[in-house]
């Protein structure tokens, strides 16, 4: 092992006292010390700025009277190095404290040997080396502490604070000075208070203990999950306290959180949308029977009550898959671009109605708001089921707010909480001072059927719809809510960059006519098939009916005259609609096409019908709108059908 090697700097005056001093040091066997000399403590400040040394050996006479500090403060140089000084038996001029001025050792002269100052100079280097391997430890040790990211504590035995780091005072707020004043079992969160004497007990039992999550109350009444670690620590075989590393995971666990609503919302919807399908079907036949025989029945017959009673209970059953598909973001959209401030202005009046005198009504509307891309009518709904909702919020009255405003987020933005994507929005938001929500609540409102309100008072779909409506017009919803101060729901809704269309003043219908034509019905579902096929012949058209596409075929192959109209349902077995269509048409080309389904699912986006220009009939359908589609698609060269807003 190779010696370490030692540089001495040497302030001595006396050449010949310092030629002894370089023999002690240099010419004794395996000597490991090199000696630069200064006579004089100016001389030797520029061999200090020059060159590396590892000490100095000095001789107090080349001191003044203000001894070793003065010779420090001359050359800040000096105070880093070790000093070991060479004293005369009476000379004073060394200060009255030398050991508090840098220098570590003296010896004197008369009893000065080889042996003994190289002993003494070791000594003094080897000490300085190890104190500021120290120093330099500790300092990073500090700089690791101070500047970490995830925040790094230890309490006594007690659960009071004892150090933190910055971390720590951004995280909860607390400076430091104020953290150590705190016990932390007053820091918990009410909800944790048992939870933190559990795991604090197991820290002083030094029992296993993985990371845990444990909400803390900020200085400014917030609160803060962190993921925790934590350990016992000893001082000298005692038990001196505890030790952790917290992470604050407040937000990331917010974020799964909405992942995993919007992964259980989808797949309610699935579910929602494939019974409102077949639902479909079963309240087409049983609303188109009611209206056939209450046109046979007398009005003042019982059994004409009876019907109607029938009629109405259907009506809400309809009204009740609608909200459902709305939910699952499969019914039929009818989008145009507008501005949302006609909307609002347009249901003003109505919705004043709604929320009663006791609650005040503001509206703030951008003037310069940007377009979106909407269905007004669903616009509509949204906005009424927000309103009805914030009213039911405050029994007692209030003050409810719509806002309309544009607004660009940024990548990262977290003014929504980060459920948004950048991009340029027009923002319809409806805020309330009501009774608010707590956070179980909260993330459940959007759920069908999840309601707090008394049984019979709701039906738990207002807030379900609107999540739906939403969704399909490409935009997203975002609530926030605190108990006993209210609550905001806001919109976003992509802009457009096309102008807005005026909304129509009314909606004027067409007549229904009767008519003449040939048309061939293809539905696989025979109750329904019959209720069309006897709706259409009781209006004059000729019918042909098929259960299936191949069906279909056969028998426009065999029938001479001309078939007008092909009424087809898009999702059956074997041979869908469109397929069916495309191969009748090819046959016949003069036959018109009317599409006809219970929802527009991803098997009909996929197949292009919906977009294409395409007539659409959507189900459950009456009597009057079955004839009115069938009269539109056999009048107009092409009927331009809704297309869907994907979601």
């Amino acid at each position: 092992m190779v010696s370490p090697s030692y540089r001495i700097l040497m302030i001595e005056s006396d050449s010949s006292f310092a030629g002894t001093i370089r023999g002690m040091l240099e010419d004794r066997q395996n000597s490991n010390f090199q000696v630069a000399q200064a006579e004089t403590l100016r001389a030797a400040g520029p061999l200090l700025a020059a060159e590396s040394f590892d000490g100095v050996l000095l001789d107090s006479q080349a001191l003044d009277s203000s001894g070793i500090s003065g010779a420090v403060k001359m050359y800040p140089q000096i105070s880093s190095l070790p000093i070991v000084v060479i004293i005369s038996e009476h000379h004073n001029a060394v200060g009255k404290q030398p050991l508090d001025a840098s220098a570590i050792e003296f010896l004197a002269k008369k009893t000065l040997s080889g042996e003994l100052l190289q002993k003494t100079l070791r000594y003094a280097i080897e000490r300085n080396r190890t104190e500021r391997a120290l120093r330099q430890s500790e300092q990073r040790f500090q700089d690791l502490f101070e500047n970490a990211k995830d925040i790094l504590f230890t309490l006594d035995l007690e659960g009071n604070v004892t150090s933190l780091n910055k971390s720590a005072e951004e995280v909860m707020g607390w400076t430091r000075a104020e953290a150590l004043s705190i016990n932390l079992k007053s820091l918990v969160a009410p909800e944790h208070a048992n939870l933190c004497t559990q795991i604090m007990q197991r820290i002083l039992n030094e029992e296993p203990l993985q990371h845990f999550e444990i909400s803390l109350l900020r200085k400014d009444g917030r609160k803060a999950l962190l993921e925790t670690s934590a350990r016992l620590i000893y001082s000298d075989g005692r038990r001196q306290g505890i030790q952790g590393i917290a992470r604050d995971v407040t937000e990331r666990r917010q974020l799964e959180s909405m992942v995993r609503q919007s992964q259980k919302l989808e797949a309610i919807g699935r579910l929602s949308g494939g019974l409102a399908h077949d639902f479909n079907n079963l309240l087409c036949v049983i609303s188109g029977h009611a209206e056939l025989l209450s046109e046979r029945l007398e009005e003042t017959l019982p059994a004409a009550r009876n019907v109607m009673q029938i009629k109405k209970a259907v009506d809400s059953a309809s009204t009740l898959v609608r909200q459902l598909l709305a939910f699952s973001r499969k019914q039929v959209f009818h989008p145009q671009i507008l501005n949302l401030n006609a909307i609002v202005v347009e249901t003003e009046k109505l919705l004043g109605r709604l929320i009663g005198e006791d609650i005040e009504f503001f509206t703030s509307l951008e003037p310069e708001l940007g377009p979106v891309q909407v269905d007004p009518i669903q616009v509509e709904q949204v906005l009424v089921n927000l309103v009805l909702n914030a009213r039911d919020a405050m029994p007692q009255g209030g003050k409810l707010t719509i806002e309309t405003y544009n607004m660009d987020l940024e990548e990262g933005s977290r003014s929504n909480g980060g459920i948004t994507p950048a991009g340029k929005y027009v923002v319809l938001a409806v805020t309330d001072n009501g009774c608010g929500m707590d956070e179980e609540t909260q993330s459940r409102i959007f759920e069908p059927f999840y309601t707090t309100k008394e049984l019979g008072k709701g039906t738990g779909l207002g807030l379900a719809t609107v999540y739906g409506i939403v969704r399909q017009s490409g935009g997203f919803i975002w609530v926030y809510s605190e108990i006993d101060q209210g609550t905001t729901l806001k919109v976003y809704l992509p802009r457009v960059n096309d102008p807005a269309t005026a909304l129509p003043s009314e909606q004027t219908k067409r007549d229904v006519r009767r008519g003449t034509e040939t048309v061939l019905l293809v539905e696989n579902a025979e109750p329904l098939r019959a209720l069309a096929k006897e709706f259409l012949k009781s209006s004059g058209y000729a019918v042909m009916e098929a259960d299936n596409g191949k069906e279909a075929l056969q028998i426009a192959k065999a029938f001479s005259g001309p078939i007008d109209l092909l009424l087809t349902d898009v999702i059956m077995p074997g041979m869908g609609g469109k397929q069916l269509a495309e191969q009748l048409t090819g046959l016949r080309p003069a036959t018109k096409v009317l599409y006809m389904s219970g929802y527009p699912d991803d098997g009909i986006v996929k197949s292009g019908i919906l977009g294409s220009g395409m007539a659409f009939l959507e189900k459950p359908f009456t009597r009057e709108i079955l004839l009115r589609k069938v009269r539109q698609a056999l009048s107009e060269q092409t009927l331009t059908a809704a297309t869907p807003m994907r979601p």
